[in-house]
């Protein structure tokens, strides 16, 4: 008897930091991820244990705020550099260039660790993954306008129920 007539501790010394997805979830949330995207920058509110909030924990974690930063500055780097792009993009790569400082801005806000909303992410998440967004293909929707849109979205909402109990 290590602790005499003591019972053991039931302790638990790793605590669970969060809700933990199943391999079934993490997989449909990487196949269908733009499709979840677009829900997520449309205003849908993500829960627990499902795909949606799997891709909401993966677009507000450090790591892929840091995915999505280094994707914008790659995009910058690659219009300068004049890289070989696909037919149809040479000219969209004058796009990207007149909009490098707002990208760059973009960037630097993801690197930030200030909270950001999710539904912001979700907008650069679009802009980045998805082939026919303004960031990738000359559309009927200028670059421009959705990078302010992204930038906008990316502040978090002001909720003045939690001030109002925290003064309390």
């Amino acid at each position: 008897m290590p602790y005499g007539v003591f019972p053991v501790p039931k302790v638990r010394s790793i605590t669970a930091s969060g809700p933990r997805w199943g391999m079934r979830t993490r997989l449909h949330t990487r196949m269908h991820r733009n499709r979840l995207d677009a829900q997520l920058a449309a205003g849908a509110k993500p829960s627990t244990l499902t795909p949606l909030g799997l891709r909401a924990a993966q677009l507000s974690s450090r790591t892929g705020r840091e995915q999505l930063a280094n994707a914008l500055v790659e995009t910058v780097g690659e219009a300068r550099r004049g890289e070989p792009m696909s037919i149809g993009r040479k000219a969209h790569r004058a796009d990207v260039r007149a909009e490098a400082e707002a990208l760059l801005a973009l960037a630097s806000r993801l690197r930030e660790s200030t909270p950001i909303a999710v539904r912001g992410a979700a907008m650069v998440a679009l802009l980045v993954e998805d082939g026919a967004s303004p960031l990738h293909r000359s559309s009927g929707r200028k670059l421009g306008d959705a990078l302010t849109e992204a930038h906008a979205a990316l502040i978090p909402p002001h909720e003045p129920q939690s001030e109002l109990a925290a003064a309390a």
